[in-house]
């Protein structure tokens, strides 16, 4: 995760003065298959790139990715969580806020119409007491998605489930898992995080979700657009969103102090 930061650094600066359109990344990628451990052959071009993203690898723009023609400015009401982004046309963002347990945004496209609906969801901290099971977190969230948001109660199509990672930053441990899955006319990208806090668990989570026959589009105009805001929504110096004392680019979770 850090080289991904730092990669991903190196490529604003290289190319910030470089055209803004996502057009022609979006052409460069139409042929990827994924880099990361896939059980079967469904996700080529954009959507591949963007699982091999969601599980730390750089993504190979030429160009920054932004959102075309937004339709304005989401900042989370909480001063402390520094989470603000473009926000796309015919979009609803919800933040999330429950003052010492979690904080975070889910942003929506028509939320009334499972077919057509897009769900975005960021909670970069949400504690847990005790000790907190990834696989049992990762099943509750995907769960979730299906139920409560697209009133899906059949079982999943699972396209990509990688082992799940752990890796000690400075004395703490992350165990990082990610699945791409596939339901109704539906495919959403999950990762989890887990990291042991003082008082229990920390957990990060993150999915991108939508029609499967837009997932390329989107992945192009709205997730990555996005995810690069919350990279480094100040370009021109080294964000410290959670104010741990590390750049976030070189932060493994820049929203969570209690990693650093």
């Amino acid at each position: 995760m850090k080289a991904f930061k730092i990669y991903s650094l190196l490529a604003i600066i290289i190319l910030v003065v470089s055209c803004n359109s996502n057009d022609n990344d979006a052409v460069n990628f139409a042929g990827a298959t994924p880099q990361t451990q896939c059980i079967t052959n469904n996700l080529t071009g954009p959507t591949a790139v963007y699982w091999d993203y969601a599980n730390g690898i750089p993504a190979p723009f030429t160009s920054i990715p932004m959102v075309p023609n937004p339709q304005g400015t989401f900042d989370h009401p909480d001063v402390f969580t520094n989470i603000r982004f473009t926000v796309p046309q015919n979009y609803t963002v919800t933040p999330l806020s429950i003052p010492n347990t979690a904080f975070g945004v889910d942003m929506r496209r028509s939320n009334n119409n499972p077919q057509n609906k897009v769900f975005w969801r960021y909670y970069p901290i949400t504690s847990f007491s005790g000790t907190a099971n990834i696989d049992d977190i990762r099943a509750f969230f995907i769960n979730d998605l299906m139920v409560n948001e697209y009133g899906f109660n059949g079982t999943p199509v699972v396209d990509c489930a990688p082992p799940t990672q752990t890796a000690n930053f400075g004395g703490i441990t992350r165990t990082f898992s990610a699945r791409a899955i596939r339901f109704g006319n539906t495919r959403a990208i999950i990762t989890v995080a887990v990291s042991p806090t003082p008082f229990g668990s920390s957990v990060a989570v993150s999915i991108s979700a939508g029609p499967i026959n837009e997932y390329d589009s989107l992945a192009m105009n709205v997730f990555f657009p996005i995810s690069f805001e919350l990279l480094l929504p100040d370009r021109d110096s080294l964000s410290d969103r959670d104010g741990d004392g590390t750049p976030d680019v070189f932060d493994p979770e820049p929203d969570n102090p209690n990693v650093k």
